[in-house]
């Protein structure tokens, strides 16, 4: 156990400088939005924010670095692969459900002191949300952008630069068969007529899976990148 917080205290002090930083970021806007919307308010037919969004991008890119941050470091200190991972994947949970709370816990101040309206993913699938279904969302979303992250960065790792951005090309290309294909079309019928619980469910599962995967693409890793 005392393994396990002392893995998690190190793994928040190696991104609490730019976890601290982004956040004030953030509410500044927020903080901004509010004063243009109060004061001028009769200038302004509508306005609107988004903070999920950039939160989910900020994860992601944070993940990324996650290996070359931290896996030495641990590894030194005497912990095997796969307790490292376990304990990257609870402070995943941990980033998550805490991030998710702050973006739920935003919105509703936003909404009760301003007209703002609150750009955010659920509601492609719930026009009226309560306040544990979008920070379900969130946490999932979270956890999945976070994974995400990571995928890149075990690549990059395991592959060195030449591998990494080929996977990046070769993503890419994806991409735009769908748009040239237009399968993009059928994606989003299929999003749209699904529930929101099951959504989440599937991305759940799936972040679960990818991170099972990598965590056995970890396993005989190098102490230095590729």
């Amino acid at each position: 156990m005392n393994t396990v917080k002392g893995s998690l205290y190190v793994l928040f002090q190696s991104y609490k400088k730019q976890i601290i930083t982004f956040w004030c970021i953030l509410f500044s806007i927020v903080l901004f939005s509010l004063f243009i919307d109060t004061f001028f308010e009769l200038h302004i037919y509508s306005f609107s924010i988004m903070i999920s969004i950039p939160v989910y991008i900020f994860s992601s890119v944070m993940a990324a670095k996650l290996l070359n941050k931290t896996l030495s470091y641990f590894l030194r200190l005497g912990l095997c692969r796969l307790q490292f991972m376990f304990n990257v994947g609870l402070f995943f949970i941990c980033w998550s459900l805490v991030g998710a709370f702050i973006i739920g816990c935003t919105q509703k101040i936003i909404t009760f002191v301003s007209n703002i309206f609150i750009i955010h993913p659920i509601l492609l699938f719930n026009n009226s949300p309560s306040f544990l279904q979008t920070m379900a969302f969130d946490t999932v979303l979270l956890l999945f952008f976070l994974t995400a992250g990571l995928l890149l960065n075990v690549v990059f790792y395991r592959l060195g630069t030449i591998g990494g951005y080929s996977f990046i090309g070769l993503l890419a290309l994806i991409s735009i068969v769908t748009i040239i294909f237009k399968w993009y079309s059928s994606l989003f019928d299929l999003l749209s007529n699904t529930s929101t619980f099951t959504l989440v469910s599937s991305l759940l599962v799936f972040s679960i899976l990818l991170y099972s995967i990598l965590t056995m693409a970890i396993r005989n890793a190098s102490v230095n990148p590729a």
